[in-house]
């Protein structure tokens, strides 16, 4: 039997999730042990640029030009994120090396997320924390205070990428009693569970003026980068929120410190941020509007459970020799 080389490089110096777990690399290689397959974690046990040359299969990120023209056995690398960016060069574009991510694996946390913060801002629950810092008792000042008390039913909600995060956005909204429209890049697909009409990415404006909450859940590319701009937010209801759990990149940050200043909109969620880590001298920090959260929507207690369940198909399917899931379209970038 032929040995598979599988190298598993995901390891984050500073944010704890995003390191492989000691306990899933022993579960794959159980799992695999009968089928040739062998690990070798980086940087733990080896280094990456010594295993690369004979693996068969990247677990992580890592690559780069020099790397990929070392890595000759290389034909798959599945990313432990649905975020590609950083990932794509022209090298690896041009090369046969098949690119899967991790679509739908924060899907379930990302739309709780995106539900915490449209309830937290039409409750006031961020501006209630305020007033209890300051240990002051803020009944009135929060029944009076701009914009007033709201809540989720009746309202419209616009989903702007109806990927696996958007559908079970719309799932959870329509049940607070949510009408979900979105718009997609193939808006002929039936329509996921939730969501009352879908139309292409040409109707953004017909989507926007009828939206009480717009959520941006859509991937970094040529196409969407800086889509939210003056004239976006111009196009939304006055008072309506804004919310982004997308890309950073696919907001004119500018224009929407612009749009909550002069009272056009009602608020913004934002956990992503053009720059990340968010520089202090951000207005989006002390803007009282804003409920602002350091990229963590996609983050779970369950994320390596599932995370595993997605590497260990696709590894099947390697082995296999059959159509791996979620391929990446490296031209598009998603």
């Amino acid at each position: 039997m032929a040995m598979t080389t599988i190298l598993v490089h995901i390891h984050h110096p500073d944010f704890s999730l995003w390191s492989f777990p000691p306990e899933l690399g022993a579960r794959l290689r159980a799992r695999f042990a009968e089928r040739g397959v062998r690990f070798r974690l980086a940087p733990q046990e080896v280094g990456f640029g010594e295993a690369i040359a004979q693996a068969d299969a990247l677990l992580g990120r890592g690559l780069d030009a020099e790397t990929l023209a070392r890595a000759t056995r290389l034909r798959w690398v599945q990313l432990p994120t649905a975020g590609v960016m950083g990932a794509l060069f022209p090298e690896l574009v041009e090369s046969p090396v098949v690119l899967t991510n991790a679509r739908g694996v924060h899907a379930v946390p990302m739309a709780e997320h995106l539900l915490g913060l449209m309830l937290a801002l039409v409750r006031k629950i961020h501006l209630a924390r305020d007033h209890q810092r300051a240990a002051r008792w803020g009944q009135e000042a929060l029944w009076g205070g701009d914009p007033p008390f709201d809540e989720l039913d009746g309202k419209t909600l616009g989903v702007v990428g109806l990927g696996a995060v958007g559908s079970a956005l719309a799932v959870r909204a329509h049940a607070l009693g949510m009408r979900v429209l979105a718009v997609r890049r193939r808006p002929a697909q039936p329509l996921p569970p939730g969501v009352a009409e879908a139309r292409g990415e040409g109707d953004l404006p017909w989507l926007l003026e009828r939206s009480d909450f717009v959520a941006d859940c859509l991937p970094h590319t040529r196409r969407t980068r800086r889509l939210f701009s003056d004239a976006q937010f111009a196009d939304m209801r006055p008072g309506a929120y804004f919310l982004n759990v997308g890309r950073g990149n696919t907001v004119d940050e500018a224009a929407l410190v612009r749009a909550l200043e002069s009272g056009r909109l009602g608020g913004a969620g934002l956990d992503v941020t053009a720059e990340e880590p968010l520089p202090a001298g951000s207005p989006l920090y002390s803007l009282p509007q804003v409920l602002l959260t350091p990229h963590v929507s996609g983050t779970s207690r369950r994320f390596w459970e599932r995370a595993g369940d997605l590497f260990a198909e696709n590894i099947e399917r390697f082995l296999d020799g059959r159509p791996l899931r979620n391929v990446v379209d490296k031209r598009e970038g998603y």
